[in-house]
This record gives C-alpha cells, structure tokens and sequence, in this order.
C-alpha cells in the first residue's frame, strides 16, 4: 500500500519518447496455487515468452530517460494491449 502512495510523486516529465512494458509478478509456486488463499480473486494465470505464472502482471510506462510516467497492476491473465488507453 505505501508503494502505491509513493510511486505517482516520483513520476517523470513527458519527452515525446515512451517505452511500455509488462513483467509478471508471482505471489506463489505454480504447485500452491490451489491452496493460495492471501489474493484470491485479486490473481490469475498467465503465460509468456517464459511459461506459465499465477500471479500478477506490472505494466510500466517510461519516458526515454528511464523515469516513470505511469503504472498499472493486473490479475497475471490480462492482455498487455488492455491497460494501455488508460495509461496513456
């Protein structure tokens, strides 16, 4: 909770040049997934280029300079292209 109150004061400026990404972040062991109980329905299954993970995902957008502009966290089994008109 108090990264989330942090992160939007330490957001960077626009600079015309953006970059955006996701990164899965897993809560559990694919093998306890079952027995997870801490983010239940908060989580779900997703794949990448990697494998399968059960968490959540982190979509990020920086300016070419490496600072932040803005963020989002998903259940893992969200599409990349869904948050962007949000963030953007």
């Amino acid at each position: 909770m108090l990264l989330c109150c942090l992160l939007p004061t330490r957001k960077g400026e626009v600079t015309g040049i953006s970059f955006i990404d996701s990164t899965p972040i897993e809560v559990c062991h694919r093998a306890r997934s079952k027995s997870h109980r801490v983010f239940e329905g908060l989580v779900g299954w997703g794949k990448n280029s990697v494998g399968w993970h059960y968490g959540f995902k982190l979509h990020l957008i920086i300016n070419d300079r490496g600072e932040l502009l803005a963020f989002k966290l998903t259940p893992g089994n969200t599409d990349d292209r869904k948050p962007v008109p949000e963030l953007t």
